[in-house]
């Protein structure tokens, strides 16, 4: 048996109990919404765009001669060292020439004997004395006399080496007095007249480099007196293309020739040559856009209110931009700053856009 009493009790303590349950309710928190991600873009432009890169080289020698003997023997003289100036003409070797002077006069005699025998028979031939068979043999020997003259003369001429043209010796190996084995490196001669330097390009700048291309050149040694008194950077000319790539830096070699060579450039000098390119049409954006994964560059692309992520082929740098081959085109907004915390189709919200 219920007594109202307890009814009114029950329904008293399920009131209290909602009304409980509506307090806890509205006095727990809502979650707002996440702020869009801030960020700063730029836009990609085509625009005129002239590549000029600086680029490290060595000064070479045009011409650098390496001496060797063509016939063994004593060395008896060797008049010049290291940083002598020659001339073209000048004697720079010679060997002992005594043993190859008397076969050259044992081949001289030979000959004039053959000849004089050949003579003979010729004036007997006429009266049937001597038959063109003897004439035949005789001639062939002044024929071999000759050619062993000619052999030694030539021996003889190479135990005194010249200068074949105006330089300046780099290296003496040998000293008078030592016997030098045939084909030995006695000197180095270089024309320091001209001098040429070998610099690595990418193989991105190379299609847009060709022969006869002038460039400037800052010799570091000579930077105080750099092209006189506007202290200008010397001037030289791309003579070589190389035709090969490497294929680990994907660099290509060109050789660049400084004309005139101003003085005190020496070989083995570091100099820096800077190369600019013509004017061209190019897909340019910031390079701060650019990342980097596993998988190569990308960028961030705004697309609705949204950051979504774009893989991208890259081109040539140029100050702080670069050049887009593949992957964005003309007018595309990329972020360029903003990326901590960044994923890829994040809302965002765009703090100001930057037209470069």
């Amino acid at each position: 048996m219920i007594f109202p009493n307890s009814i009114k009790v029950l329904f008293l303590l399920a009131a209290v109990l909602s009304l409980l349950a509506c307090t806890e309710d509205q006095s727990k928190p809502k979650k707002r919404p996440k702020d869009p991600h801030l960020v700063e873009t730029g836009i990609a432009r085509i625009k005129p765009v002239s590549i000029s890169k600086t680029l490290p080289g060595t000064l070479e020698t045009v011409r650098s001669i390496k001496i060797f003997n063509q016939e063994e023997g004593l060395l008896i003289r060797l008049p010049h060292y290291e940083g002598d100036i020659v001339k073209k003409g000048d004697l720079l070797a010679k060997l002992d020439d005594a043993l190859i002077k008397a076969d050259f006069n044992k081949a001289r005699a030979s000959l004039k004997q053959y000849q004089l025998d050949l003579k003979r028979l010729k004036d007997l031939v006429p009266r049937k004395l001597a038959s063109d068979d003897e004439v035949a043999k005789a001639q062939t020997a002044v024929d071999i006399a000759q050619a062993e003259l000619n052999q030694n003369q030539a021996r003889f001429t190479r135990t005194q080496i010249y200068a074949p043209l105006n330089g300046t010796i780099s290296e003496r190996l040998a000293e008078p007095g030592d016997v030098i084995p045939i084909h030995s490196h006695l000197l180095t001669l270089i024309d320091t007249s001209s001098l040429k330097a070998r610099v690595h390009v990418s193989e991105l700048l190379l299609p847009l480099i060709q022969l006869g291309d002038e460039v400037a050149i800052k010799i570091d040694a000579l930077a105080e007196a750099s092209d006189s008194e506007n202290n200008k950077p010397y001037r030289g000319r791309i003579t070589r293309l190389h035709p090969t790539i490497d294929t680990i830096t994907r660099s290509g070699t060109i050789e660049i020739k400084l004309d005139p060579v101003p003085p005190g450039a020496l070989p083995g000098q570091l100099c820096r040559i800077t190369l600019k390119t013509q004017n061209r049409n190019r897909l340019m954006i910031p390079f701060d856009a650019v990342r980097h994964n596993i998988q190569g560059a990308y960028v961030y692309v705004v697309e609705n209110n949204r950051a979504v992520q774009q893989a991208i082929h890259t081109g040539l740098e140029n100050r702080n931009e670069i050049e887009v081959l593949e992957g964005l085109k003309e007018n595309d907004i990329v972020v360029v700053k903003g990326f901590f915390g960044l994923k890829n189709d994040m809302v965002i919200k765009i703090k100001d856009v930057t037209n470069k």
